[in-house]
């Protein structure tokens, strides 16, 4: 009956509503649920949880409207209605924090949306939520970062707080390792599977929903071999622990340097 994930109740409120709200309750974390409960005052909140809840609702909101405006140039949506596609580009914007169900076929979706599903898969729920990912308050971290390089300023800020750059550094480890992850296995998928009989897309779709622990497919896992199976089950190992150990690591296993060195300039960019 579900051999086809939740495609059948693509227009269905009650099913898109239900099942999104699990996930992206989940998605949230623990420590995000009680501080709501107990403030129930956004200016109340600690830093962690506004940047949770406003990350998290703006990839939603982003994901929905791009997926929705990007498959109205797809010919396979041409069976759905208005109203479907409404819920389907809802739907598709939230299953990547690790949900694992799709309303729509996935390899039916352009390329540009299942890229995009990609990026979202990547980036994930949030810490200490029940999804993957590299977490929606790391990537807010370093793209304030980044907005903060720009600008030429000295501190990084968010809601009226200076965000310490030890946290900066360890959400660039923790980004950059698991880039470099990612970037190995699929090299590897690309050489086990053959590149000339696969899209390149595809692979790296894969890819990345293992390392997120999202569970969505383009249909390709049936299809792996051996040496691809097992290249994907670590993924999912190291997806699921790499990241949140590394994390530990860099926070509660720092040594100081008993060396100190001149400061010199590297060129960048």
């Amino acid at each position: 009956m579900f051999d086809q994930s939740m495609e059948q109740f693509v227009g269905d409120p009650t099913v898109n509503l239900s099942l999104s709200t699990l996930f992206i309750v989940g998605g949230l974390g623990i420590m995000v649920i009680a501080d709501v409960y107990k403030t129930r005052n956004f200016r109340f909140l600690s830093l962690h949880s506004k940047v949770v809840l406003t990350t998290s609702a703006s990839l939603l909101v982003f994901g929905f409207v791009a997926l929705f405006l990007l498959e109205l140039w797809n010919p396979a949506s041409n069976g759905l209605s208005v109203s479907e596609r409404l819920w389907a580009a809802y739907f598709q914007s939230a299953t990547p924090r690790s949900a694992g169900f799709n309303t729509v076929d996935i390899g039916s979706m352009l390329v540009a949306s299942q890229f995009l599903i990609i990026v979202l898969m990547f980036i994930g729920a949030s810490s200490g939520g029940t999804g993957g990912g590299i977490k929606t308050n790391t990537f807010v971290v370093l793209l304030l970062a980044m907005f903060n390089t720009f600008r030429s300023g000295n501190q990084v800020h968010a809601f009226k707080r200076t965000i310490a750059m030890e946290t900066i550094m360890r959400a660039l480890a923790v980004v950059v390792s698991s880039l470099a992850f990612i970037i190995v296995a699929t090299l590897i998928l690309t050489v086990t599977e053959g590149i000339n009989d696969v899209y390149f897309l595809t692979v790296l779709f894969e890819v990345v929903s293992a390392f997120s622990t999202t569970g969505l497919s383009m249909g390709f896992t049936d299809e792996l071999s051996t040496v691809g199976k097992v290249v994907i089950m670590i993924t999912m190992f190291v997806g699921r622990l790499g990241p949140l150990a590394l994390a530990y690591a860099l926070t509660y296993q720092q040594t100081v340097s008993r060396a100190s060195y001149p400061k010199d300039q590297v060129l960048i960019g």
